[in-house]
């Protein structure tokens, strides 16, 4: 910001001021002839780079005694000598002395005014400079001549200068007049405009500052991940998806989280077989890593799409990276659903590995067995999920059929 300020202060209002000649100035305010020849000569010696000879002839000016006028003229071109030598303190002590004295025409006295702001600006007293330039803004709206004007820079600057005392309510107006004013204003402007709608949690003002900014600048992503992000805050669920997606579709996508993010976003908002596509060409092209984290939602995407051989492949190589009980019993939910009899027994078996006492491993196990037509190891798995509370009424079900097809046994150790 420092940086920022500093470069708007030199490209909009720093210009050094070669004041007209003596005879304009003779006609304006009373200066004897010697004062205006001396101040000639430092005209001179400042056109002609010569700065040494334009301070050495100011210095010897500031010596004598002078009118008010002449003391003002001096002040301001030592200001100006000042500014062309880079010493951007000195230059604003010469010209808010000019400005005190109150000696020059009232155009003059405005025009040192507005220096005196933009270089309290560029100094960081943004109280200070705040206060100078809406008082030059309002003498412009008010005296203010054919040749005056608020410039949209201005604005601007006001605008910067409350962002920097973090006066965000009041950085809004100036900057949004600003870049009316400008009609295709710079970047970093409607930034300006932003971040105050952020920090204020106006997010309907920055989904139209950033609605703007993605038609303006398409080819920086940022821009869509922070319109997805407002949309998702104010409940636009739906803009959100499709913003994002058309970052996608644009090629803007270059950081694996943006692909995760998509494809969650695509799974909250019912299009599970589009995330799962999306998961599975950006892991084919490596922009996602097959970490468990990732494999897992993708098995997610799949399973919501329905695409029960997809998602069960996927699952069946996060069991074999990572054996977790929780994998194989959804691996044998999944095989029942399936009608896959002996890829489900086999899950459970894997699962019993990791936890042999679950009671529903009894019930699944034994699921599997009566349609592979173990009607003895079913009737088994059966009688040890009876004696579960969870299993109980399950498995006596289970029972109950077992003795209709396949006939009772005499001992079921069942209590």
């Amino acid at each position: 910001m420092k940086r920022m300020m500093r470069s708007l202060c030199l490209s909009v209002g720093l210009p050094v001021w070669l004041i007209f000649s003596a005879g304009a100035m003779a006609e304006t305010v009373q200066l004897s002839p010697g004062v205006l020849q001396q101040l000639n000569q430092a005209q001179q010696a400042m056109a002609e780079e010569n700065y040494p000879q334009a301070e050495k002839v100011l210095k010897a000016l500031a010596a004598q005694q002078l009118s008010k006028p002449a003391r003002a003229y001096t002040l301001q071109f030592r200001g100006n000598l000042a500014l062309v030598r880079q010493q951007s303190k000195a230059a604003l002590q010469h010209f808010a002395a000019a400005y005190a004295l109150d000696a020059l025409p009232q155009a003059d006295q405005r025009r040192l005014l507005h220096m005196v702001a933009q270089l309290k600006m560029g100094q960081e007293q943004w109280r200070q400079g705040i206060a100078s330039l809406e008082q030059w803004m309002q003498q412009v709206r008010e005296r203010g001549g054919q040749n005056e004007s608020i410039r949209a820079e201005d604005y601007l600057m006001l605008a910067q200068g409350y962002s920097r005392l973090e006066r965000w309510s009041r950085v809004i107006q100036p900057v949004r007049t600003a870049i009316q004013m400008k009609g295709r204003a710079p970047e970093d402007w409607y930034r300006l405009q932003l971040a105050a709608h952020f920090q204020l949690k106006q997010w309907k003002g920055a989904t139209a500052v950033l609605e703007l900014l993605v038609n303006l600048y398409p080819q920086k992503v940022q821009y869509w991940e922070q319109l997805a992000s407002v949309y998702q805050i104010r409940d636009r669920h739906a803009d959100a998806l499709s913003t994002l997606r058309a970052a996608w579709l644009a090629g803007q996508f270059s950081q694996e989280r943006q692909y995760i993010w998509l494809a969650q976003m695509m799974l909250q908002q019912g299009v599970p077989q589009r995330a799962a596509e999306l998961l599975d060409e950006a892991m084919a092209k490596q922009q996602v890593k097959r970490t468990l984290k990732h494999e897992r939602l993708l098995a997610q995407t799949q399973l919501q799409a329905k695409l029960y051989a997809d998602g069960r492949a996927t699952l069946h190589r996060i069991a074999q990276r990572k054996p977790d009980y929780q994998t194989w019993r959804q691996l044998a939910y999944l095989d029942m659903q399936l009608k896959h009899w002996d890829a489900m027994k086999r899950s459970i078996d894997q699962a019993v590995v990791l936890r042999p006492d679950a009671a529903d491993l009894f019930l699944l196990g034994g699921i599997a067995d009566v349609n592979r037509s173990n009607y003895d190891e079913a009737r088994a798995s059966f009688i040890r999920a009876h004696k579960h509370d969870a299993t109980r009424v399950q498995a006596q079900s289970w029972l109950n059929y077992l003795d209709q097809v396949a006939g009772p046994r005499r001992e079921t150790g069942r209590s």
